[in-house]
């Protein structure tokens, strides 16, 4: 009978190569924020599918926690395991071949290991583009991308990680390896297991590898920061665009006053396109796969929304190095904002109609509260904000424990009255697992947990995530 974590342990040992282990460093102990901590465990590190599924087999008999684990860049503490018992914390970075490039079918099939930008570069040789584009593209993982689901800064035209699958290969609890890597762009033999797997933030098993769409590198590609007055008139301005330019439109982000004095003041930005700060601002991301002298028309139809008072004032990049720039304003507010420290982080989605009355309501709040910044920013295109709540300059604010959870119920009771959802895009893990049955039916709760049950009966696979918690 083997029942200590030590004896467990032991028995894993035996049973699994040596090679995959590894040392439980420091990577595997916490997340990016701080937020979730481990202080033991054992990692393995798996190079093939079949390694998976001897790990899971034996990490099943034995019911041990298993935290599959990805680039480890995730913001709500699904990589991190937080339970009594010693977890088995299955890595994946030594699973990151490119298995196929296929053009004519137009999919790249990858392994879990995958690091997105290596694989925005392996396609950009095919003259492809694989448009899933976060902030950490640099380290994350496609694995951990697909598990929770990822959006981005190209939801607007090209969708969420789980539009842009084609087919997964995944290992279930058991050990049992489930292998549909199709190029079908349809399909409808049978359920369609694999968009259950996508957002599951490794609880129902671990993909190992997905067949991804990719499409033909755009001929042409534009970007324009255009400053707005309102977020009422930011929303015009989207009509305005989608009428003239309908799918060509990448990206619509909103950028407030606070993210560019913030990425300036944190020297992660020297130099801004505006001489004057603007209260809001979007960037405006276009491209065509056909030559259609789209940065004179965009300069056009920027004209004709500065006549119709859309726009206040903006610039339009003249080159491939300034539209960096541009985009470089924008990728940098995150970064920006870990290093003037966030009182509350909101990663909450609304429909679009309602985000100024959102906006409007949150900071209304807040100031019944007290005196604070906030940094609101993100895709406004999809209707994804970034609602951020910090503490004013030299401010001698006392921040506890219950003075951030007053600010975060505050404002995602306002997300849930006005029909949004308390998580756009970084999924649910251990940080908002509580959320689910405060702001989801009892019948989608319910819901979950049969299909847990009936998967995963011994609770092994990332215990703590998407399950709400018993009473």
């Amino acid at each position: 009978m083997v029942n200590t974590a030590s004896d467990k342990v032991i028995k894993l040992k035996e049973q699994i190569k040596p090679h995959l282990f590894a040392e439980f460093s420091d990577r595997y102990k916490s997340e990016p924020r701080g937020l979730f901590t481990c202080k033991e465990g054992i990692v393995l590190v798996p190079e093939t599918t079949f390694d998976v599924a001897e790990i899971l087999v034996q990490c099943n008999i034995l019911q041990m926690p298993v935290i599959p684990f990805g680039g480890g860049t995730g913001l709500v503490g699904g990589q991190i395991y937080t339970g009594s018992e010693y977890p088995a914390v299955v890595s994946l970075h030594h699973m990151n071949r490119i298995r196929e490039v296929s053009p004519l079918d137009q999919t790249v099939t990858v392994e879990a290991g995958c690091i997105l930008q290596d694989i925005h570069e392996e396609v950009e040789q095919y003259d492809h583009i694989f448009p899933l584009s976060i902030a950490s593209k640099g380290s994350c993982q496609i694995g951990g991308n697909l598990a929770t689901n990822a959006g981005g800064v190209h939801v607007m035209r090209y969708g969420n990680t789980r539009d842009l699958c084609l087919g997964v290969e995944v290992v279930l609890p058991d050990g049992t390896i489930m292998n549909n890597l199709n190029k079908l762009h349809k399909d409808n033999l049978g359920l369609d297991l694999k968009n259950l797997l996508i957002g599951s933030e490794g609880t129902l098993g671990i993909i190992t590898a997905a067949t991804m769409k990719i499409f033909p590198k755009p001929m042409e590609e534009t970007t324009a920061l255009l400053s707005v007055s309102d977020l009422e008139t930011a929303l015009e301005l989207l009509i305005f665009f989608k009428k003239h330019f309908g799918n060509l439109i990448s990206a619509f982000e909103l950028i407030s006053a606070t993210g560019f004095e913030f990425v300036q003041e944190t020297g992660l930005v020297t130099r801004l396109p505006f001489k004057v700060i603007p209260r809001w601002a979007v960037l405006v991301d276009l491209g065509s796969e056909f030559y259609m002298d789209l940065n004179e028309r965009l300069g056009e139809v920027a004209g004709l929304a500065v006549e119709r008072e859309l726009v206040l004032d903006g610039v339009i990049a003249h080159s491939e190095q300034q539209r960096m720039e541009f985009w470089a304003i924008r990728e940098l507010i995150p970064e920006a904002n870990r290093l003037v420290g966030a009182i509350v982080s909101n990663d909450i989605s609304l429909p679009i109609s309602k985000l100024p009355t959102f906006v409007a309501r949150a900071e209304s709040a807040l100031a019944q509260i007290g005196h604070f910044r906030t940094n609101c920013f993100g895709h406004i295109g999809d209707g994804n904000l970034h609602f951020n709540v910090f503490a004013l300059r030299h401010s001698d604010l006392s921040i506890t424990k219950e003075l951030r959870d007053h600010i975060r119920e505050t404002i995602l009771n306002i997300v849930n009255d006005l029909e949004g959802s308390t998580s756009a895009e970084h999924g649910t893990g251990r940080l908002k697992v509580e959320e689910i049955p405060k702001y989801r039916s009892q019948a989608f709760v319910g819901t979950i947990e049969k299909i847990k049950q009936t998967l995963d009966p011994n609770n092994i696979m990332n215990p703590g995530v998407l399950i709400p918690p018993q009473d």
